[in-house]
């Protein structure tokens, strides 16, 4: 054991709880700035913004991979004494990520014709736009992993904390000069670039060219296996806005993205109870510890966001969002509670997905990409108003919540039976 993992552990609370906060000021500057563009933008302007900001977390899939790899090899690589391999696995991650916002960016910016046919856009620069930011957005969120992995969260929680100022700073300003939708997604691309220069001076990693070399045929199958989980949760948490652009009218898809907008904030703040669990339950694991009373707190901790953001969304929802954005918002009471509450149940199911991957195994991470990918289905399917792409996404977190219970009770059944199987006679 190392003697900053040593160190780390005793401020765990309290890097924990200062992450915590800096992810919920981040996103409320988020929400602030997207209620801003909800206020100054029609409906159909706003459905091209919100359209970008959906792109950006589909392609989080990427960034979180990176940063999940890196936070877990690294935390373990820390525990064993192996700094300087933590340092080199860095160094060969950031070149991934390089690569990879490269060809993201070129699919971006090279198809931006393309897109803007496809989802009703009014222009393609903002693809252009967003597309150029893409190699800075992928190569910081390897800094992330590392600074997760040695449980550096007052870090962490500054690089959130720099996204969400420049962008907000940013996009404000631009738009509020008339650059509409391309100021705002400027302010995304701008947001990145930030972020990745205060990764790079927070993350504090050796040069990477001494100490053992990584396991990479390890850290690539360990990819494999993050990249299930994260396929569901970028199906799960975008798809909905996705077919409500591709099927609804500008204006039906502006107030559907709205609703999505504000129900997603359960899984955002709920995020971070996870990004605190995953390396510390890694660290645990690998020295041969339970990890069990991790997992029921942070549930209580996601349950406790979900239940206060449903409740508060039936209660205050549709007034605060209709005096803010305007009387075309002002009825959306119960459909922001019910989608909160099903964002809730989808964040739970992804929290316990996570903590069996900072173990190295996936099954529930196949059970949500299931779930997502029956999501998918049902919403081509039924998609004639917001009503029913809630109640699809209902039914299909509800299923996957039942049977990653079911499946727990199963597991812990067996367990019981061979333990008693064992006992003498």
């Amino acid at each position: 054991m190392t003697a900053e993992s040593s160190s780390a552990r005793p401020s765990l609370v309290g890097g924990g709880t200062a992450l915590a906060v800096a992810m919920i000021v981040a996103n409320a500057g988020n929400y602030v700035l997207n209620l801003f563009l909800g206020r100054v933008l029609t409906p159909a302007e706003f459905s091209d913004a919100n359209l970008m900001v959906t792109l950006m977390l589909t392609i989080t899939s990427i960034a979180l991979c990176l940063q999940l790899v890196a936070a877990r090899f690294v935390g373990i690589y820390d525990e064993s004494g192996e700094p300087a391999r933590s340092d080199r696995l860095a160094r060969t991650l950031r070149g991934y990520a390089l690569g990879a916002g490269i060809v993201t960016g070129l699919v971006l910016a090279g198809g931006s014709a393309l897109w803007s046919q496809v989802f009703h856009t009014a222009s393609f620069w903002p693809f252009v736009i967003l597309g150029a930011g893409m190699p800075f957005y992928l190569v910081q969120s390897v800094g992330r992993g590392v600074m997760q992995g040695r449980l550096r969260f007052p870090g962490l929680a500054t690089s959130f904390v720099v996204e969400m100022v420049v962008r907000l700073g940013c996009g404000v300003a631009l738009v509020a000069l008339g650059f509409g939708v391309n100021g705002a997604t400027i302010g995304l691309s701008a947001s990145f670039v930030a972020t990745w220069l205060a990764v790079k001076m927070l993350a504090r990693t050796g040069p990477g060219r001494t100490g053992a070399a990584p396991d990479l045929v390890t850290v690539r199958g360990y990819a494999v296996l993050v990249s299930v989980l994260l396929l569901g949760q970028i199906i799960a948490n975008n798809s909905d806005v996705l077919v409500a652009k591709a099927f609804f009218s500008p204006d039906a898809a502006g107030i559907y993205a709205a609703i999505a907008l504000v129900g997603r904030a359960v899984f955002f703040l709920a995020w971070s109870v996870a990004t605190v669990v995953f390396p510390v339950v890694a660290r645990r694991h690998a020295s041969g510890g339970d990890t069990g009373s991790l997992l029921t707190g942070g549930i209580a901790a996601v349950a406790g966001i979900g239940a206060a953001c449903t409740f508060g969304a039936l209660l205050l929802g549709g007034p605060v969002l209709g005096f803010i954005l305007g009387p075309a918002y002002g009825d959306l009471s119960a459909p922001l509670a019910a989608y909160a509450g099903m964002t809730t149940l989808f964040a739970i199911a992804n929290l316990v997905a996570s903590h069996e991957l900072s173990q190295g195994r996936n099954t529930q991470s196949w059970l949500l990409l299931g779930a997502s990918l029956l999501q998918l289905m049902l919403l081509l399917v039924w998609h004639e108003s917001t009503a029913q792409l809630i109640i699809v996404q209902f039914v299909a977190m509800a299923l996957l919540l039942g049977v990653m219970v079911a499946r727990h009770l199963l597991a812990r059944s067996s367990t019981y039976i061979s333990t008693e199987e064992g006992l003498p006679r």
